[in-house]
């Protein structure tokens, strides 16, 4: 099966900004012709906000904690595709954000468990 490329941005939402001034985390998912868009459930100052890195700039206690929570995030990204492309499905970008905030956590552990059987009944 040849996957497609699976891209993840991440950027200010600079219309919402709170009463406190912070400016909500938006992402977007990208993997072949769907695009899905989620909150990362973060938020930050616009001026601290590096558009082109997709991160905070400074050394500031916010900025290194936001920076940890956004590369988390990043990774378990990477790791929903790499789930999805391993069933050998079709997927959408959809489905990787939904496999990313859990909604489909359920089914993925049916899945895992069905795989299971699947073993023991070959041995």
């Amino acid at each position: 099966m040849q996957t497609d490329r699976m891209k993840v941005l991440l950027y200010l939402k600079k219309s919402g900004l709170d009463r406190s001034g912070q400016a909500p985390i938006m992402g977007r998912i990208t993997y072949g012709r769907t695009i899905a868009q989620f909150s990362c459930k973060l938020s930050c100052a616009p001026n601290l906000w590096n558009a082109r890195e997709s991160r905070l700039n400074g050394k500031s206690r916010e900025a290194v904690a936001t920076n940890g929570k956004l590369e988390h995030l990043l990774l378990s990204a990477q790791s929903a595709y790499q789930t999805l492309c391993e069933r050998g499905v079709v997927f959408t970008a959809t489905d990787i954000k939904e496999l990313l905030q859990g909604s489909m956590q359920s089914q993925i552990i049916f899945l895992e468990r069905y795989d299971r059987m699947l073993e023991e009944m070959k041995q």
